[in-house]
């Protein structure tokens, strides 16, 4: 009877416990690998835009 005592009183949050460790967190949308070549390829596209040899003046 008392090692079922203990199994009852452990066995649960000693299970929370493994599971809070073992399980995966989730991936912040902005830390997804489409959003980071997004946000690189933007980041790309607006530097070329303010670029100085970019914007040629004629006349």
């Amino acid at each position: 009877m008392t090692t079922l005592g203990f199994v009852v009183a452990i066995g649960p949050p000693l299970a929370v416990l493994v599971g809070v460790v073992v399980w995966p967190t989730r991936i912040p949308p902005d830390r997804t690998v489409d959003a980071i070549r997004r946000r690189v390829e933007s980041e790309t596209e607006w530097n070329r835009v303010r670029s100085p040899t970019a914007a040629v003046v004629t006349g």
